[in-house]
């Protein structure tokens, strides 16, 4: 996967010597990081080396113990993840924060923002999802269990619900991990997408194939 920048001097995410340990143990000391609208940016490097801790902090999950987090161009503090989704930042773990029992319509229905009102209008949250789904080659069944659903449906999922809540940094941690090749290369074609439309993309992995 190459990496891509759109024409912007401001990055969607920017970190400032950030640092965080736990215990006697240091994940990130004083790490400087900025991705751009339109890009996709590959953190790389072997399984303890902090690259999800240094995203779990952008997206909320954790907090720094030093450094900043700026989103296009402010300074933002997140007590949790959804402070972080409601400026636009939302992260896809590998494991997946879904209703099994429901199915995918009830699932993004959970996840729709209301309305100014408080309320949400089934009918324009389904035409939004048709339409998103259609950009980004997020092809998705209308019934059936989300837990009977095949794990890289269920990705896809996940990213539809991040992209219905609005944001515009979009965090994958490990996401080919439990996808076939099929699936794989479906997701990355989804990614490409996404940068084009002026989405900042980070991709945490470890696998070389998925940078170039």
């Amino acid at each position: 996967m190459q990496h891509l920048r759109a024409e912007s001097s401001t990055p969607s995410l920017e970190m400032r010597g950030v640092s965080k340990r736990f215990g006697e143990v240091v994940a990130n000391q004083g790490v400087d990081f900025a991705a751009y609208p339109g890009e996709i940016h590959a953190l790389v490097g072997e399984n303890g080396a902090g690259k999800s801790t240094l995203m779990r902090m952008a997206a909320g999950i954790i907090q720094p113990d030093a450094g900043e987090i700026l989103v296009d161009g402010q300074v933002r503090t997140f007590a949790d993840a959804t402070e972080a989704m409601r400026a636009g930042i939302g992260m896809v773990h590998q494991h997946f924060s879904l209703v099994p029992s429901l199915t995918v319509a009830e699932n993004l229905f959970l996840a729709a923002p209301p309305s100014r009102l408080g309320f949400i209008d089934p009918q324009a949250l389904n035409e939004r999802v048709v339409e998103l789904a259609a950009r980004y080659h997020l092809d998705l069944p209308a019934a059936g269990a989300v837990g009977e659903l095949p794990v890289g449906v269920q990705q896809r999922l996940e990213i539809l619900k991040a992209l219905l809540a609005g944001q515009k940094v979009l965090i994958l941690d490990e996401p080919t991990a439990v996808l076939t090749p099929q699936e794989a290369d479906q997701l990355l074609a989804t990614l490409a997408s996404l940068r084009a439309s002026g989405h900042c993309i980070v991709l945490i992995t470890h696998k070389l194939r998925e940078v170039f």
